[in-house]
């Protein structure tokens, strides 16, 4: 982190990361003009209970889809940390290493409309800006009173926000992605199908040779 331009964060299972992951972050990083975008793997994702890839294998693959993009990287912090990673934990983190960068915190619109789920999810934006990427342009209507509430108080309709401090905004990014989960690709994989066009180059073989997801 430079302290410069705004950098992005993406945080998840990456179970495993796919090139939806991949597209949100290079979009993400044009549209709103980041310095970076960062990929932060969970240890032990709070709300996912499925058993998947070992963080040390979703690490490895993240590593290698990512090589090509100079400006996309990897930070390892929830998984060194261990134990359930709580994003409040990270941002609290990221932000008492980086106290002036601005932190962008990327998120799927379905997963904001989760937000009141989160641990101290109300605090989030007193270490970071959020930015809602909405796939199937969904609107307010699916968000409880007190989720409409939170963004009216932090609603930033310009992305020029995101670099005049370093938090506090919650920003509806205007940008085209495709629908692609992980869920997707580790039914391809089980059923032994084509993940051409949903897994990055590379990533096919290394699950095959380590015989995950089968």
């Amino acid at each position: 982190m430079t302290g410069g331009k705004p950098t992005g964060l993406i945080g998840g299972a990456f179970d495993p990361v796919h090139t939806g992951h991949i597209r949100i972050a290079l979009v993400c990083a044009e549209s709103l003009n980041l310095e970076k975008v960062i990929f932060i793997p969970a240890n032990i994702a709070p709300h996912k209970t499925e058993a998947g890839a070992a963080p040390k294998h979703r690490l490895a693959m993240l590593e290698r889809a990512l090589k090509p993009y100079p400006q996309l990287a990897v930070d390892d912090v929830e998984l060194r940390r261990g134990g359930i990673s709580y994003t409040i934990d990270t941002l609290i983190e990221l932000r008492a290493g980086h106290p002036e960068q601005s932190l962008c915190f990327i998120m799927g619109a379905d997963a904001f409309t989760t937000l009141p789920t989160w641990r101290r999810w109300q605090e989030l934006t007193d270490y970071a800006h959020l930015v809602i990427i909405d796939r199937k342009q969904q609107g307010e209507r699916r968000w409880d009173q007190r989720l409409q509430d939170h963004y009216a108080g932090h609603a930033c309709a310009s992305p020029l926000s995101l670099h005049t401090r370093p938090g506090g905004c919650i920003h509806k990014a205007a940008v085209s992605v495709p629908d692609i989960s992980s869920s997707q690709a580790r039914a391809l994989l089980n059923g032994k199908q084509d993940t051409e066009n949903i897994l990055p180059p590379g990533i096919h073989n290394y699950i095959k040779e380590n015989n995950l997801y089968s």
